[in-house]
């Protein structure tokens, strides 16, 4: 192992000691020269310009409409004094008004008595369709 240690590192120092001898200095970097070709620009193809344009154009108007809201709204929220107010309307079917007996009428009232009005539609539909399958 020292041995061949030894006869690298010698053959190391022999090669460090040589130097080389050019004999045409010109001619060497000329040859370089032609090796090495000039980079290309990539350019950018038309089609994605196009998208890119009509992509930045697009992003700007939303943004522009998105502010334009924006200002909008909060001037109607600002300038409106009253703010409206909705007031709920109990549709109450025709079947169950006369068999709610007071004048004010409780909305449970109510509710009982469509669920027992839809419960027979639904009983009807479903007769209905028995009839028909069969």
């Amino acid at each position: 192992m020292e041995i061949n240690d030894n006869t690298l590192n010698i053959a190391i120092n022999n090669l460090k000691r040589q130097n080389p001898e050019i004999t045409d200095a010109e001619m060497l970097t000329d040859s370089i020269m032609e090796r090495i070709t000039p980079k290309m620009k990539m350019s950018t193809p038309s089609f994605l310009l196009i998208v890119r344009t009509i992509s930045s154009s697009a992003a700007i108007f939303l943004l522009g409409l998105f502010i334009y809201q924006q200002v909008n709204t909060t001037e109607l929220i600002t300038s409106s004094p009253v703010a409206a107010v909705a007031e709920p309307k109990i549709a109450v079917h025709s079947e169950c008004l006369p068999k709610v007996n007071s004048k004010e009428k409780s909305v449970l009232e109510v509710y009982l008595c469509h669920i027992k009005t839809n419960s027979i539609k639904n009983q009807r539909f479903q007769s209905f369709y028995h009839q028909i399958r069969n």
